[in-house]
């Protein structure tokens, strides 16, 4: 990226719009929590105004509508005005740079990697408020992991608040209706997957007599061949090895499952456009029965369930993920977070008013809040039986909620009141558990290289081209190492030196 004044100022501002759309969309309350409980008053005693927050954050389906219930009960239960701009997740960095060059920046910030170089440049500057000192002052911000909190920390200081996730959550969602009609069990390894993508490919497993379904969608960004190259044995995107850091795609086992990928594509086991899909067509190919497997957060599930039993009566879905590789059992371990809200000064200009949106972030940690984007509104998405709440349509609530203001928590979505939930909701529940005993941490979470600050847009790309090609059949293994040796050139040795020696520095 070029270091030019004017597009540091448009980034700055692109920055503040996206957390002025986030700190809106959390300002939704419930009045009852699932339980049937009445939710607390305004959470902001100090002040009888409301807070108005302007927020910038993503969606993933329609937006919702600033009078609806739950905008009105978060703004309730905080004493918040919410001004919220929302950006479908598949232009979000688009919007972002657009947004940076408009020059306004909301209040609250969402920021999908806050190691981009614009967001690095912009915290260097001074664009960003510093919360570390502050959190130890709200009781549910102080609970936050400081590991993770470590892991966002810029030059040893903490600017923002991030998303909470679990280690690792991603796992083969499958339709288990269609391994039975193919006469196949659960995969347990690589070589079983592909046995099942291919039955699910080529022996009409919807029993509609038509050759008219896949076995595995994907889509761009190609999130799904992360998890296959790590259960394949390849780095969580980097390794240390002989005292230096070295990126996943230098290992051979990232090689072995480029091969896996294109082995899918040339026998067309795998959706042949993938490269221009986005998210939601690959969750339409589920939806639809046109794929059989999507490799995605298990918690998709539920969702893909609710929508396949509505179309397909009948349908069942099921989730694995652990399977065996030649180094045992291994899942690509996250950094313990999913972006992170930041305050622009420009926008939040008093330590006073940083603090009061410190707090409406620190009431949707309350119980009450998790539940309310968590379930929705009782009555309407959710109802309490047994004492415990359970969807009534979980297609709306993931419509209504979970896709649009549930972006605004910080706390993990699991947070929620445990309600009454199906056999596939306590089985992937228990994996996501379970599975942090075998995930693989990435070194360099911590680190920061400023090559990779400067150039890293540029840099990715190159590899990411260069993979897509070669799985396509547009690249031989020659012009992969071409692809390795360009990226060097470009950058990549000095990221490479840089990792290592701030590596050494970390003592880790």
């Amino acid at each position: 990226m070029k270091k030019h004044t004017g597009m540091k100022k448009a980034g700055i501002a692109a920055m503040g719009m996206l957390v002025g759309a986030a700190a809106l969309l959390a300002g939704c309350g419930s009045e009852k929590s699932p339980a049937g409980g009445s939710a607390g008053t305004s959470s902001n005693p100090e002040s009888k105004e409301p807070l108005k927050l302007s927020v910038m954050t993503l969606m993933y389906a329609e937006p919702p509508k600033a009078d609806s219930d739950v905008q009105k009960k978060i703004e309730e239960y905080t004493n918040t005005k919410l001004d919220i701009s929302w950006v479908p997740n598949s232009s979000y960095k688009e919007k972002v740079n657009v947004t940076i060059a408009s020059g306004e920046l909301p209040k609250a910030l969402l920021v999908q990697n806050n190691k981009d170089s614009n967001i690095l440049s912009a915290v260097r500057a001074g664009v960003f408020w510093e919360v570390g000192p502050y959190l130890k002052d709200y009781p549910n911000l102080s609970k936050m992991n400081k590991s993770v909190f470590d892991n966002i920390k810029v030059d040893g200081k903490i600017y923002g608040l991030y998303r909470a996730r679990d280690l690792s959550t991603y796992g083969i969602i499958f339709r288990s209706d269609w391994l039975k009609n193919v006469g196949l069990s659960e995969p347990k390894t690589i070589d079983e997957l592909y046995n099942v993508l291919k039955a699910f490919t080529l022996n009409d497993p919807d029993k509609n007599g038509k050759a008219d379904t896949v076995g595995l969608t994907e889509e761009k960004t190609m999130d799904g061949f992360g998890v296959v190259a790590s259960i394949m044995g390849a780095p969580n995107s980097w390794e240390v090895k002989d005292g230096k850091l070295s990126p996943d795609f230098l290992a051979p086992e990232y090689f072995e499952a480029m091969k896996f990928y294109k082995k899918l594509y040339d026998e067309k086991l795998i959706k042949q456009d993938f490269p221009v899909l986005n998210n939601q067509q690959k969750k339409d190919d589920i939806n639809q029965g046109k794929a059989g497997a999507v490799i995605s957060n298990m918690i998709d599930g539920a969702g893909y369930q609710a929508s396949l039993a509505k179309t397909f009566p009948g349908a069942e879905v099921d989730v694995v993920s652990r399977l065996k590789g030649p180094k045992g059992e291994r899942l690509p371990g996250g950094v313990g977070y999913n972006s992170v809200f930041m305050f622009p000064k420009s926008s939040v200009k008093t330590e006073a008013e940083l603090k009061k949106i410190l707090d409406f972030y620190d009431k949707l940690s309350d119980q009450k809040m998790l539940d309310l984007l968590g379930w929705g509104v009782e009555g309407k998405h959710y109802k309490v039986e047994d004492g415990k709440p359970v969807f009534i349509d979980q297609k709306l609530q993931d419509t209504e909620v979970g896709s649009s203001y549930l972006q605004l928590q910080i706390a993990k979505y699991t947070a929620k009141t445990t309600g009454k939930e199906t056999p596939l909701m306590e089985k992937y529940g228990k994996m996501i558990k379970d599975n942090e005993a075998i995930a693989v941490n990435n070194p360099t979470n911590p680190l920061v290289s400023e090559t990779q600050t400067t150039k890293g847009s540029e840099l990715k790309p190159i590899i990411d081209d260069a993979r897509t090609k070669f799985i396509l059949g547009k690249l031989d293994e020659a012009g992969w190492k071409q692809a390795i040796e360009q990226w060097r050139k470009a950058g990549g040795d000095k990221v490479i030196q840089e990792f290592t020696e701030q590596y050494a520095k970390s003592g880790q």
